[in-house]
């Protein structure tokens, strides 16, 4: 005789065994009984691999107004050198960027006026240093903000036509991919816990159908704390003797 097969959702499976599939949260706030700020809930902790991150990354964009595309490129270049040695000068740890981006649109195909446009894309990537506590780290991200505003207000200040932007720091960890082996053995383990809860000795249970698991995600939750997951899809199916 054979037991008809138990098929869960990879979605069901990996709730119970892994990482939820939609990120729970309160995000209602109580009223301080001191002053007016808002005092957060302590949110639904997300059930994942809990790390410390080690890099902050901070989504930057320099646009550059100029008679000549090949007078805008050099001078976004230039723009975003010195946002990079400004940084490094004031966070005094490591720093590094990737650009991602570099967009030139000349004056006949803009809307309105006959300059010509040109704006890159990058991330600044500022080290997080391992002895640094959770003050320490929030200094840090301070730190970035303040710079970004200089930047920001002194580009708006010179009237060169150069306008500069930037995203708030996040706290992630540099490569996620690194602790993929820790991760699949932690959900095989859970797997195999909730097989031995579930199953009986008339309807032995086993995994079936498992798909590739796809990149490891990141969700940062303080400058201290980062919850790595791995998507990871299987079937339940009894065991045909």
């Amino acid at each position: 005789m054979k037991w008809r097969p138990l098929v869960f959702p990879g979605c069901v499976v990996l709730v119970c065994l892994w990482t939820s599939c939609g990120r729970s949260s309160v995000s209602s706030a109580v009223a301080s009984s001191y002053d007016s700020d808002p005092v957060h809930a302590v949110p639904v902790v997300e059930e994942g691999l809990k790390v410390r991150p080690d890099v902050l990354r901070v989504s930057f964009a320099f646009r550059q107004e100029s008679e000549s595309l090949e007078q805008a490129v050099p001078k976004l270049k230039a723009a975003v050198e010195r946002y990079v040695r400004a940084a490094a000068e004031a966070s005094k740890v490591e720093v590094a960027v990737k650009m991602k981006d570099v967009r030139l649109e000349s004056g006949s195909k803009r809307m309105a006026g006959n300059g010509n446009d040109a704006m890159a894309h990058g991330v600044l990537e500022v080290a997080l240093p391992e002895a640094q506590d959770f003050w320490g780290r929030t200094a840090l991200v301070a730190t970035l903000v303040k710079v970004g505003s200089q930047e920001s207000s002194a580009a708006e200040k010179a009237n060169t036509g150069l306008r500069a932007s930037f995203g708030f720091p996040v706290a992630q960890v540099r490569e996620p991919e690194a602790r993929r082996d820790e991760l699949v053995k932690r959900w095989v383990d859970r797997a195999r816990g909730f097989i031995s809860q579930a199953q009986s000795e008339r309807a032995p249970l086993q995994l079936v159908g498992c798909e590739p698991p796809g990149a490891v995600k990141q969700e940062p939750v303080s400058v201290d704390e980062v919850v790595l997951s791995l998507a990871m899809s299987c079937r339940l199916d009894s065991v045909t003797k």
